[in-house]
């Protein structure tokens, strides 16, 4: 098991990392998801997240989506996502900062695979139509996200470990211009409907010359009704 686990840390830590160098700031994010809607195949969920940067000292961001998802088969998943967000901007002119509100319609297309229930793929590809204040709609991107489960059994609370990269191809710009690895990720079983994911997650973005990373602890709770 270990030795999965290790195999799997290194191909998506070292997937798309090569200036990833988590130095500039120390981040904290936390989301609360609500799954008000669970069918064989139509599911619909809503969450609220928050980010705290500064070295988690400052609300420097937070969104809220509504996801409707159609499952037509096992292995796949598709989705059709509204999300509202604000996002602290530093403004030039005035030499400060100010939050800017984004709109976001979104389209998912997600396969997954599964071995013996021992390991786990998922693929989440996602369209991203986004309108943003004072800059207009012209920021459609794609984001690719893979990761690699490993359920686990008899662990109390324990129920999987996780390790995932997810790149994102701006469409104007036509070039990677943001990247998020997370080495490693543990999911927690608190109730009979509900978990608690807890990671460590490098997220490198592409400035005007280089990239900067940022280092990232994040939580994120589930609950199914």
């Amino acid at each position: 098991m270990i030795k999965r686990l290790g195999l799997a840390a290194a191909i998506f830590l070292f997937t798309f990392t090569g200036e990833s160098r988590s130095e500039d700031d120390f981040q904290y994010w936390s989301r609360f998801q609500i799954k008000a809607l669970d069918t064989n195949y139509l599911d619909f969920i809503t969450f609220a997240e928050l980010r705290m940067n500064e070295d988690a000292s400052n609300l420097g961001f937070w969104q809220t989506a509504q996801k409707l998802a159609y499952d037509p088969w096992k292995h796949l998943s598709l989705g059709m996502n509204y999300t509202y967000l604000e996002s602290e901007s530093f403004q030039r002119r005035t030499r400060d900062t100010e939050f800017k509100h984004h709109h976001r319609f979104e389209l998912e297309i997600n396969p997954s695979w599964g071995w013996k229930d021992k390991l786990k793929l998922k693929n989440r590809n996602r369209f991203e139509f986004r309108w943003i204040e004072d800059q207009g709609s012209d920021h459609t991107r794609y984001r690719s996200l893979w990761e690699l489960d490993l359920p686990l059994k008899k662990l109390g609370p324990l129920v999987s470990l996780y390790t995932n990269n997810e790149f994102f191809v701006d469409f104007n710009g036509e070039e990677i211009n943001e990247n998020r690895v997370t080495p490693l990720g543990a999911t927690f079983k608190l109730y009979k409907k509900s978990t608690l994911k807890i990671f460590y997650m490098i997220q490198s973005r592409k400035g005007v010359s280089d990239w900067f990373s940022n280092q990232v602890i994040g939580s994120h709770v589930s609950l199914t009704y």
